[in-house]
């Protein structure tokens, strides 16, 4: 920001007071100088005054600079002229060509834009740096949110494969009908009761023990080992209402076991 937009004068005093220059002037050379500065302070570019083509009525740029002066300041020609002649002979104040100007106030107003030019320019970086930073976050966060998508729907699949696996090798235990009891015994020439056997792991909830029969022929070749069929006497069961229960059962003897598993 330019001083000019300053609602006060950067006057530093203690300068001011001890301007060797400045002070071998006239009291009212002193006088007119500070409200020169208060000119100076707004004008542009600031810390001095331009001649128009307009003010340059005079082949003297002093005579022409007092009466534009004569203008802006309470103050007359006869004590303008004189107080510019003074502080332009002390180098209080400048004067180069068209322009008028107090070094000091110039070089104060360049200083200021520089520093705000550097404080924009370090702020536009900041700000930039921490978009960036701010971008480059969200960027990383999105990637390893990708990222745990993908392990997730590996990992589904990892045990959707392994749980469609472990169902393959998994045989779920079905309970056999009687028609395929009764011709695993007339394939094994046993002398097992299919209507006993069948009611015994029916009420067991097809149980062995603690555990769920996994292999019901196993469990009928269980009861032909133990001869859970032998009568307590000792003698084999040979028939059910007078038909054969061992070897080559007959379709009147599947009949009656199936009377008898509706019976039950």
């Amino acid at each position: 920001m330019a001083l000019r937009d300053q609602p006060y004068l950067p006057l530093f005093v203690q300068d001011y007071l001890t301007d060797e220059k400045l002070n071998s002037c006239e009291p009212a050379t002193q006088g007119v100088f500070i409200k020169i500065m208060c000119i100076f302070h707004k004008c542009d570019p600031y810390g001095g005054i331009l001649l128009k083509q307009k003010d340059k009525q005079n082949s003297s740029n002093i005579l022409n600079f007092a009466n534009k002066l004569a203008n802006l300041l309470p103050f007359s020609l006869h004590v303008i002229i004189p107080a510019l002649e003074e502080l332009i002979d002390e180098k209080v104040l400048t004067l180069e060509g068209d322009f008028l100007f107090q070094k000091r106030m110039v070089k104060d107003n360049k200083t200021s834009i520089s520093r705000a030019e550097s404080g924009k320019k370090g702020c536009e970086s900041t700000q930039f740096a921490k978009a960036k930073s701010k971008a480059k976050s969200k960027a990383k966060s999105k990637a390893k949110s990708e990222q745990n998508r993908e392990y997730e729907y590996e990992y589904e699949n990892e045990y959707e494969i392994k749980e469609k696996e472990g169902t393959g090798r998994k045989n779920k235990f079905i309970p056999p009908t009687i028609d395929q009891v009764i011709d695993y015994c007339n394939e094994r020439q046993n002398n097992v009761d299919p209507v006993r056997w069948i009611n015994f792991y029916t009420a067991k909830n097809w149980m062995i023990g603690k555990n769920k029969m996994k292999d019901w022929k196993a469990a009928v070749r269980t009861w032909e080992n133990n001869n859970i069929n032998i009568s307590e006497n000792g003698k084999q069961q040979s028939s059910v209402n007078g038909k054969q229960s061992n070897s080559g059962v007959s379709p009147e003897y599947k009949a009656d076991i199936l009377k008898r598993l509706l019976a039950d």
